[in-house]
């Protein structure tokens, strides 16, 4: 398989164990201007944004192997438009990937989680094929549909990744065991890993209500699909049921299989230290609530929730990925409080070593609740820049949002003696990509660009946060020195 070359100059440089490098590959350009494409620390790769566009074009339908063009595709030109187009952006975005690992010094086999953004999640048997053309043995994935592939070069299909450069770090010297598409158990939805291991770090896939391991992969529909023991919120009556029934019983199935894949690998619920949540439809995010504290009764994992334009297939209403630490290793762990009254079940972020898994940060006030307009915001100086970059927001309040998010976050480093510098990767969930320009204004007050930046995606979709007035979530990882 042809990749594009990597010069020496686009190598990365040396470093320990805990060394944070930068890697800026000039023929792989970020999607937001200015910042790395991926942050190695500590032998994990964050690799921000990858979209199948790049500086010197993508690839045409016909330069990709002959091998793969001969399935799936009829031969004619009109019946075919929309899967090659698919094709095309898919399969460049999967050779960025593949070179921006081999840029950090890494090896291409060794992605431990994936996240797949489509405009139209129709095609995604022509994803899959791609997918398996490039990875043999497939990262744990999440595939969601947005409504803008955002960024630079954005086109049909992005992706983001976390990898690792085997041999840095002794605590993480590789991927490790895999839990394979067909697993005899419980197979996957698709060709992705439903789990994979990295030293004390278990990835897990995205995990959707359906019963693949029923004849016909049945969806679950309702209360009537699960056990007695996940009918927690069934009434009986029949106007209730129907509208918290299927994403109550989804919830429950999800973490369910969770609890069951995690026990296999002698794990536990209480080891997973941060979930992120994609929902169907915001709307059901205080149902969904209501089931994760029965898995969760006590602090639970930090939490990311926002609302998708589609997750899993045919009625599935709800995706959930965690992240994992197996306690066998020894590793230290530990959690960050909220300043404030818990805006939802879990803290404010969870150290699993030397990395920060973040709650979602929202546009929240030192009290907790959304802030609406620049009025909100607690100091004079922030209220004079949210009011100066109203007038450029897409939806009224973004910058004000914006603000208090990054605080929130700030906030959340300083707990423990760092400051955003800490940041490895990020991702900005937002309803408009135009509005990308005014958080880059607001984040330059508290990470400047003449310091070290995180790798970043932005992503485009139709709620940002876990409730409607959330115009902006920060999905962030951070790394100790």
């Amino acid at each position: 398989m042809s990749i594009s070359s990597i010069s020496a100059a686009d190598m990365p440089g040396s470093g320990g164990v805990g060394a944070r490098r930068e890697i800026r590959v000039p023929s792989l350009p970020p999607v937001v201007r200015g910042y790395p494409l991926a942050v190695v620390s500590h032998g994990l790769v964050f690799i921000g944004g990858l979209r199948g566009e790049r500086p010197d074009g993508r690839r045409a339908f016909g330069d990709i192997p002959e091998t793969f063009r001969a399935k799936g595709f009829s031969g004619y030109a009109l019946a075919d438009h929309l899967e090659a187009r698919f094709a095309e952006d898919a399969w460049c975005a999967h050779e960025n990937l593949h070179n921006a690992v081999l840029a950090a010094g890494g090896d291409p086999d060794q992605v431990l989680r994936l996240h797949i953004w489509m405009k139209d999640k129709r095609v995604f048997p022509v994803y899959e094929r791609v997918r398996m053309a490039w990875q043999s043995v497939p990262a744990a994935s999440s595939c969601l549909g947005v409504a803008v592939v955002a960024g630079r070069f954005g086109g049909l299909c992005g992706l983001e990744a976390i990898a690792v450069v085997p041999g840095e770090n002794p605590l993480l010297p590789g991927r490790g065991q895999v839990v394979r598409p067909d697993n005899p158990d419980f197979p996957s939805a698709a060709f992705y890993a439903q789990a994979t291991r990295c030293g004390y770090l278990v990835f897990l896939a995205g995990h959707i209500p359906i019963a693949t391991d029923r004849p016909g992969f049945p969806l679950i529909a309702g209360y009537v699909d699960v056990p007695e023991e996940g009918r927690a919120l069934q009434t009986g009556r029949s106007h209730t049921d129907s509208r918290q029934g299927a994403i109550a019983a989804q919830t429950w199935y999800v973490y369910d299989r969770i609890r069951s894949g995690l026990a296999a690998q002698g794990l536990a619920l209480a080891d997973i230290r941060h979930v992120a949540v994609m929902l169907q439809d915001i709307r059901d995010f205080g149902t969904f609530h209501c089931i994760h504290q029965q898995f969760f009764p006590h602090e639970g994992p930090a939490l990311m929730v926002a609302g998708f334009g589609e997750v899993g297939h045919r009625g599935t209403l709800i995706e959930i990925e965690p992240t994992a630490l197996d306690p066998a290793a020894g590793v230290a762990a530990e959690t960050v409080p909220w300043p404030f009254p818990a805006p939802f079940a879990g803290p404010a972020a969870a150290c699993i070593g030397p990395h920060i898994f973040f709650a979602g940060m929202l546009g929240l006030d030192p009290d907790g609740r959304i802030v609406r307009c620049a009025d909100d915001l607690p100091t004079g100086r922030a209220r004079r820049i949210a009011a100066d970059l109203a007038r450029l927001e897409h939806r009224p309040g973004f910058a004000a949002q914006c603000w208090a998010a990054w605080q929130r976050l700030s906030d959340a480093c300083g707990a423990l003696g760092l400051g955003p510098e800490c940041l490895v990767k990020t991702t900005i969930y937002l309803h408009d990509p135009e509005d990308i320009f005014v958080y880059e204004e607001v984040r330059e007050h508290f990470l400047a660009s003449s310091g070290p930046l995180p790798a970043v995606d932005v992503v485009a979709v139709p709620a940002p946060g876990p409730v409607a007035d959330a115009l902006v979530q920060i999905e962030a990882i951070g790394a100790r020195p």
